[in-house]
């Protein structure tokens, strides 16, 4: 884990994904905490095959069956955020600590941006205004889908 990348993340020698593990009150396994600290190392979101990929060699031992349903616990505690990716396949980011955002995603080489605006921020308040069915909205996903300079 690099500590400068992830100063947030940062306690004074303790495992740092252990303390956000425990930040949302989820129990901190050796599983968990290993999924957390590949997460947390790479910059980019990340498909279930390319994490068990980095897995294989960090914890040979972690099934892959043990990686979606850690996956699913963390998306639904807020620690990860799940990102669809076009085609059927969702990768995944640490979430925890960083600030909302969307991505640009290449649709020829899959190449990432983030984008720090939230151009759906007034539609949400809008559709909590004027839903006839939902008195709250309390979260959205939107990804971007185009060609990069690359590829073009």
């Amino acid at each position: 884990m690099n500590h400068f990348l992830y100063p947030q993340y940062s306690h004074g020698g303790r495992n740092p994904a252990q303390d956000l593990l425990w930040s949302v009150s989820v129990r901190a396994t050796s599983t968990r905490i290993s999924i957390v600290e590949a997460l947390m190392e790479e910059k980019a979101p990340v498909s279930i095959n390319v994490l068990c990929s980095i897995l294989q060699k960090k914890a040979p031992k972690i099934s892959q069956a043990s990686v979606y349903r850690t996956l699913e616990l963390l998306v639904e505690s807020g620690v990860v955020s799940r990102v669809n990716m076009g085609q059927m396949q969702n990768s995944y980011e640490i979430l925890h600590g960083k600030k909302h955002h969307h991505h640009i995603i290449c649709s020829e080489c899959g190449d990432i941006e983030d984008i720090e605006t939230c151009p759906a921020r007034s539609m949400s308040d809008y559709l909590a205004q004027n839903s006839k069915k939902f008195d709250a909205i309390h979260g959205h996903s939107l990804e971007f889908f185009g060609r990069c300079k690359k590829c073009a």
